[in-house]
């Protein structure tokens, strides 16, 4: 396991000749869920969605969101639509 004492956090607008030690430019695999800790993702796997009222527009953009205790997802449709679907299971 790598351990980084001093994470300056992630520089996204910075020079590859200017980020500061211990920053990043990019995040691979690994999420922030509380302020000042870094994990690792566990990747990619099927849900399912226990009542959400759906559409046939394609997806373009989605995130998780644990809204109020409920695991959740947030996405935008290519119409420019935003959906909120509860329960996933």
């Amino acid at each position: 396991m790598i351990v980084i004492d001093t994470w300056k956090g992630l520089v996204t607008n910075a020079s590859p000749y200017a980020v500061p030690i211990g920053a990043a430019v990019t995040q691979s695999n690994f999420q922030c869920r509380r302020p000042g800790e870094l994990s690792a993702r566990n990747g990619q796997a099927s849900v399912t969605i226990a009542t959400h009222a759906g559409t046939t527009v394609p997806i373009i953009e989605m995130f998780r969101a644990p809204l109020a205790g409920v695991e959740s997802v947030i996405y935008q449709n290519a119409s420019g639509h935003i959906f909120v679907a509860k329960g996933i299971s």
